[in-house]
């Protein structure tokens, strides 16, 4: 009698039988997830994000500046006392640069619309008046209004320069600097130094060519910072 063949049992069914169906489950709620946050996207706002660290405005400082550039009252650096003043004065010097022509350089830069931390600036900024100077400190946080220069056909900035003569708004802090013999030659102070500062260009010599406001995107030419209790070096009058 012959005996029959016993078949073999094919695991590779079962496994198969398994894995199909799991695996339509995984696409499935892949698509479902996919759905949902597609969704949520289409809910946030659209337009250009502005980044997380970006400065708030001081509503009492932005007041006060309102004041003072609608009265006007310019203070002289050199009987400035511990408070907000308004002065009006030309950029002399500073610790560093941006690049330009000698006598033009560049001390702060801005994209046009950028927010105020995108800027970059020297460190410490010269600022003189008939009776004496006054030292910028944080000039990259300071909202600045200038005239805006093209670059390129989509490509505009902001800028302030050596010889601008400028409007600046902030809490003066007497600090006096210097043993010239000339009174409006000595450092009577600083502005900014609470984070707070507004400049506004009230004239300029001439606008400087492109050629001199050419900006390295890194500005690593800036130099080391002064110490505090010098004045800092001036590069022209």
């Amino acid at each position: 009698m012959v005996e029959e063949a016993v078949p073999t049992f094919e695991w590779s069914y079962v496994v198969l039988a398994v894995l199909i169906p799991v695996a339509i489950l995984v696409y499935m709620l892949g698509n479902f997830r996919a759905k949902r946050l597609g969704s949520a996207r289409n809910l946030e706002p659209k337009g250009r994000r502005m980044p997380k660290g970006a400065l708030k405005t001081d509503p009492q400082f932005s007041g006060f500046v309102g004041r003072a550039l609608q009265r006007g009252l310019l203070t002289p650096i050199a009987g400035a006392d511990a408070q907000p003043i308004m002065i009006r004065g030309v950029i002399t010097s500073a610790d560093g640069n941006l690049g330009g022509a000698p006598g033009r350089e560049c001390v702060w830069r801005n994209r046009s619309g950028a927010p105020r931390d995108a800027a970059v600036a020297a460190e410490f900024v010269v600022v003189a008046d008939s009776t004496g100077r006054v030292t910028l400190e944080n000039l990259e946080r300071a909202e600045v209004i200038a005239p805006e220069e093209k670059t390129g056909p989509r490509v505009a900035s902001t800028g302030l320069y050596i010889g601008d003569e400028v409007e600046v708004i902030g809490r003066f802090k007497p600090e006096r600097f210097g043993n010239d013999p000339d009174p409006t030659r000595l450092v009577y102070g600083s502005m900014g130094g609470d984070g707070n500062l507004y400049v506004r260009v009230h004239s300029r010599p001439n606008s400087p060519a492109p050629s001199e406001t050419a900006v390295r995107a890194a500005a690593e030419a800036l130099s080391s910072p002064p110490s505090p209790a010098q004045a800092p070096q001036e590069t022209t009058e």
